[in-house]
């Protein structure tokens, strides 16, 4: 019987990029999707304590309900502090999917790029890459650069204007300078390979990194 692997989003947009990448890739699992969209609101008003409960609902119900092995949180915007609780009482694995990512981008330089979508992910993206410089002993340098107009037109359909605002922020933030840049949330994964060529320089994005990092709990538990 194929380990489950439950699949927690906050937005639709991580949905079908998240299952496709890693049926494609891990076959070996099967997969379940939980999805609360209003997580996000929740999340843009600074209401962890709300997010918490209803991601800590959707956890419950992937372990009771559908035997998750472990669970993916693809929401970049969930806090540190809040991802601690939701670890302690869940009773099984969480990965949240950017913490590997994090990792490979202060092993590949000092001065680190962030480009995020949601305002919140950026505050939560800066505190996983200091704890990541933390635990290998390095100080980063990191460059913020928000793209809020690329989100409003991924929910609301229109893909092209979305891939146009980013790769135009991936631009501006390639002129700064930095070592490498980070594609903070899940849904813009699908153009790292075309943001590396016009940045010139590593792009990291979640897919990879975190299937990855999947396997390496599961083989372990």
């Amino acid at each position: 019987m194929k380990p489950t692997i439950a699949l927690i989003h906050a937005s639709r947009a991580a949905v079908d990029l998240v299952t496709v990448y890693y049926s494609q890739q891990a076959p070996e699992y099967e997969l379940v999707n939980l999805l609360d969209d209003g997580v996000m609101r929740v999340l843009g008003a600074e209401d962890q304590s709300a997010a918490r409960r209803r991601l800590g609902a959707m956890l419950r119900t992937a372990r009771e309900e559908y035997s998750a092995a472990l669970a993916v949180l693809t929401c970049s915007a969930v806090t540190r502090e809040t991802l601690a609780a939701l670890r302690e009482a869940a009773g099984y694995p969480i990965l949240k999917i950017d913490e590997p990512m994090a990792r490979r981008a202060v092993d590949a330089g000092s001065r680190i790029g962030v480009l995020a979508t949601f305002p919140p992910t950026l505050a939560t993206m800066r505190h996983l890459l200091e704890d990541a410089a933390q635990e290998c002993g390095k100080n980063v340098e990191i460059l913020e650069e928000l793209a809020a107009d690329a989100l409003k037109a991924l929910l609301s359909g229109d893909v092209a204007r979305h891939d146009a605002c980013l790769l135009a922020s991936v631009e501006r933030l390639a002129a700064r300078s930095p070592d490498a840049i980070v594609l903070a949330q899940v849904s813009m994964a699908r153009l790292a390979g075309e943001a590396a060529r016009r940045a010139g320089r590593p792009v990291f994005s979640s897919l990879e990194t975190s299937l990855a990092e999947v396997r390496r709990i599961l083989a372990a538990s």
